[in-house]
């Protein structure tokens, strides 16, 4: 019978590493635990293999003319070693060559080098043109009675096909399609308005995909843009007193660019903040620094 004793940190860490050891199963052996171990102790187990002895290594004596045939294949083989040749001395031409190579290299290296004057090479470099060009803002045309109605038939198909009763209002107001939804759902906003955000873009999409004319729409449900800007205007304000206090910046949650605006425009005025957007689209966000002084 082979045994062993293995210790872990709980019994069956030691199990574990005992028969990594014996290279078995537990099923082929038998465990008998010495201690289950404890906040300051290991634990301890005896495992046991039925059958099994274990086998020395068998160990190898010389007898006297043996070892003495050993001993001597040594010497001859430490004997037959090659002596580390000595090399041949240069000729005297070689090395007088060899000196006058290095004295050219010499005197090539302390030669003065012709630089080119600073200004032949940058009139030979083409400036590079200036292909970026500033993006004018969008220009919105006024919008007709045509396009209105044309807004509101969508809006009115894509209500219905959501399963929401609401009503829809239009009107233009200073050149834009205003679009008022009246529910009692909210199913129409969305959170943070993102459902409300969707039918606006649809919307725009539909009455500009001719391309010919840009016109502005801004779809409303039950006063939601006004409480949200609300919201954001105290929101703003909040993260700019805690930016001050904290003189450090503090990073406000992804908007849409319509919603930056807000913020952008709500703290432009405070002299101790900076606001900037960071990221791109959709986690895009603003984030308000700390002005030192």
């Amino acid at each position: 019978m082979l045994e062993i004793i293995s210790i872990g940190r709980k019994p069956k860490d030691a199990i574990d590493s005992g028969l990594r050891q014996l290279g078995k199963s537990l099923e082929e052996v038998e465990v008998e635990i010495l201690d289950p171990g404890g906040l300051f102790r290991k634990a301890k187990v005896r495992i046991k293999v039925e059958g099994e002895e274990p086998t020395p290594a068998p160990e190898v004596h010389l007898s006297a003319p043996n070892k003495k045939a050993f001993e001597g294949e040594r010497r001859s083989v430490e004997n037959k070693r090659p002596e580390r040749a000595e090399r041949p001395e240069r000729p005297a031409k070689d090395r007088t060559e060899r000196v006058e190579r290095t004295e050219r290299k010499q005197s090539v290296s302390k030669a003065p080098v012709s630089k080119a004057p600073a200004n032949e090479n940058k009139a030979q470099e083409k400036a590079p043109e200036n292909v970026s060009e500033k993006r004018e803002p969008r220009r919105y045309e006024p919008v007709t009675v045509e396009v209105a109605k044309k807004a509101e038939d969508f809006i009115t198909e894509l209500v219905a096909k959501m399963n929401v009763q609401a009503s829809v209002e239009t009107s233009i107001e200073d050149g834009r399609l205003m679009v008022s939804l009246n529910t009692e759902s909210s199913a129409l906003i969305g959170h943070h308005g993102e459902v409300l955000d969707s039918i606006e873009y649809l919307a725009s999409f539909v009455i500009n995909r001719d391309g010919e004319k840009y016109y502005n729409v801004v779809v409303n449900c039950n006063g939601y843009r006004e409480k949200r800007k609300e919201s954001l205007v105290a929101l703003a304000n909040r993260m700019a007193a805690k930016c001050i206090k904290i003189r450090r910046k503090v990073v406000l949650e992804p908007m849409n660019s319509n919603e930056r605006k807000i913020i952008h425009s709500a703290l432009a005025d405070n002299d101790q903040i900076i606001t900037k957007s960071e990221g791109h689209e959709p986690g895009r966000h603003i984030v308000i620094l700390y002005k030192r002084r």
